[in-house]
């Protein structure tokens, strides 16, 4: 405890300090070494949430039914404040290499310190990492993925292809880059089938916040600064949507619970935590099955509408009743007096417009009620 509060609510305070505060693109955090240092208070936190989460995975695992019916691994978030600090982070949960290499060539790795999300197997970095890093700067180097995982998720890369060949009609699925394939990975956090089904956590960059639908988030860690309670929001949320939505017996949703370090949310309490975590109901999932491909049903893709007009010709009956209208010069009588009334300011002459005037009057049979005025043209022709 900090005061009145839990030292990890707001962790920020107490690790910032220590840091570096730019990103891996600068020249002033290059590491002295490659094996991560994370203050104490940090790593406290990260040990302390990854031992509920462990309960959680366990739970999971050996829930067999929920995993035949798609239910993926619960996944845990660290949303952290530059690239520094996300590599730091990154490498001391899932392993890092140490730059130094095995008489073969092979690089020597250091396991990770969080076994369940380790991407060391064996001395050599797994084939399909447990752990993903998310941030502009792996998103341009594209190390996470290897030929290996290419290979080995060679099914799901070809799904995503035709997906995105269906999406991106004019655009070569072919040339899909290791940036879009990791993209890819995180879109599909808990999704059963896809690229990233076997994602158990996500050490990200101010890159889920908004707009990141994965329903299995259980555990989420905070290593940035939380100015203002949207943005508390956007990454609690993250955490916030159901897993199962399976009423019990009682026709009730069970409660789902998200344990969440380092946002101080004034919205969530301070105390109490689901110590012991009770799986939720197994959801159902419906998806296609290849062997039934010959039931498919297809629909056409909308590219527009179009309007067509008969070719028959349209000829106009007016003898129906309703189809005729009455113009009498009466309804003119208001655009006459203003076209005369123009003719006086315009035309010098007051006798030509007396004319004009008497030719309207006779032929349509009004009398205009006028007595033009006299303006400095006409007082001009009387003298």
């Amino acid at each position: 405890m900090k005061g009145e509060l839990p030292t990890y609510r707001n962790i920020w305070t107490l690790i910032r300090d220590h840091l570096p505060k730019k990103g891996r693109g600068s020249k002033e955090n290059v590491p002295s070494t490659p094996e991560p240092k994370l203050p104490k208070e940090l790593e406290g936190a990260l040990r302390t949430l990854y031992s509920n989460y462990e309960k959680n995975y366990k739970a999971w695992e050996q829930n067999s039914e929920a995993q035949a019916k798609g239910l993926t691994p619960p996944v845990f978030i660290v949303v952290c404040n530059n690239t520094s600090v996300s590599k730091m982070v990154y490498d001391y949960i899932c392993g890092w290499d140490t730059g130094k290499t095995y008489p073969d060539g092979r690089p020597i790795l250091t396991p990770g310190q969080l076994s369940v999300f380790n991407n060391v197997k064996d001395n050599n970095w797994a084939f399909r990492p447990n752990t993903i890093l998310i941030d502009s700067e792996q998103l341009e180097s594209g190390e996470s993925m290897t030929a290996e995982f290419k290979q080995l998720a060679a099914r799901e890369i070809e799904e995503f292809k035709t997906e995105y060949r269906n999406r991106y009609p004019g655009q070569d699925p072919d040339k899909i880059t290791n940036e879009d394939l990791l993209r890819e990975v995180l879109n599909t956090v808990g999704k059963a089938g896809k690229l990233g089904e076997h994602i158990r956590c996500v050490v990200s960059v101010s890159m889920l916040t908004e707009g990141w639908d994965a329903n299995t988030v259980t555990h989420i860690l905070g290593v940035r600064a939380f100015g203002t309670q949207l943005l508390c929001e956007q990454v609690v949320g993250r955490g916030l949507r159901r897993i199962s939505y399976t009423s019990n017996d009682q026709g009730m949703f069970e409660p789902e619970y998200a344990e969440v370090y380092g946002i101080p949310f004034a919205f969530i309490p301070c105390a109490g935590s689901n110590k012991v975590p009770k799986p939720g109901l197994p959801p159902t999932c419906v998806r296609s099955l290849p062997e039934r491909i010959d039931c498919e049903i297809t629909f056409p893709k909308l590219l527009g509408y179009r309007y067509e007009i008969s070719s028959k010709k349209l000829t106009p009956d007016f003898s129906k009743p309703g189809c005729h209208y009455s113009l009498s010069t009466a309804d003119l009588l208001p655009t006459i007096n203003t076209f005369i009334c123009l003719l006086f300011n315009f035309l010098p002459n007051r006798d030509c417009v007396n004319r004009i005037q008497s030719r309207l009057v006779q032929e349509n049979h009004v009398s205009t009620g006028l007595n033009p005025p006299h303006s400095q043209h006409s007082q001009t022709s009387e003298t």
